[in-house]
């Protein structure tokens, strides 16, 4: 696993009193059951460079300012300002190396279904994320999922088909559906839900006309 490391500081200000600090750092807390809470200043530049490398299921080695042992963290969470989308807060999980934990895990699509690219099919997605369970130094970053074995319309690709260590428990049925490839509609099918689309569409107005009509008799009977 390749080692993801970030240099932090620690923080005494707390409150409205952090607004004036927080202009390239930002706040954060470290906690969990190996350590004990503690404040937190992040850099944001180094924290965007870790985050693009660790996401929220890798392993991040958080070195702490004066302190001589780093510690091994999730990137647990973390709040965006709603119109900058700037970073102002972060949630450090700090996790027992030698204790399983759970987590959710993104999957990666590859390369082109030939059930799509030649028979003109559409990809159906399912997924785009799997929950797993495992030691904090097996969590993989990413599933890459190839979606070049989608040669015909019965092809399918299940969670047992994703390539996974043994050292990691899937936590959904394997038998449940993550990506295949659905096809085309025929004529007589576009046909039919033109039909009833125009069915729809009458029915509506159909008692909008109704409402209508009957509108004036109801002014009436107020009265």
């Amino acid at each position: 696993m390749k080692k993801i490391t970030l240099k932090v500081q620690k923080r005494e200000v707390m409150g409205k009193k952090m607004r004036a600090e927080a202009d390239t750092r930002i706040p954060a807390v470290v906690y969990g059951e190996v350590v004990s809470s503690q404040a937190l200043w992040v850099d944001s530049v180094l924290f965007a460079r870790a985050f693009s490398a660790a996401g929220t299921n890798t392993v991040v080695s958080l070195e702490v300012e004066g302190e001589k042992s780093p510690v091994n963290v999730l990137i647990f969470e973390f709040q965006t300002h709603p119109v900058s989308s700037k970073v102002t807060h972060i949630d450090f999980f700090a996790v027992n190396m030698k204790e399983e934990v759970e987590t959710e895990i993104p999957l990666v699509f590859v390369g082109i279904a030939p059930a799509v690219k030649t028979l003109g099919g559409t990809l159906v997605k399912t997924m785009d994320q799997i929950e797993v369970r495992a030691l904090p130094a097996n969590l993989p970053h990413e599933i890459t999922v190839d979606l070049s074995v989608l040669v015909t319309f019965d092809d399918h690709i299940t969670v047992a088909d994703l390539p996974l260590g043994e050292n990691v428990h899937i936590l959904v049925d394997k038998e449940t559906m993550v990506a295949l490839v659905a096809e085309p509609r025929s004529e007589e099918e576009l046909a039919a839900l033109d039909a009833t689309v125009d069915a729809d569409v009458s029915k509506i107005e159909g008692v909008a006309d109704k409402v209508v009509e009957e509108k004036p008799e109801s002014k009436e009977s107020k009265k």
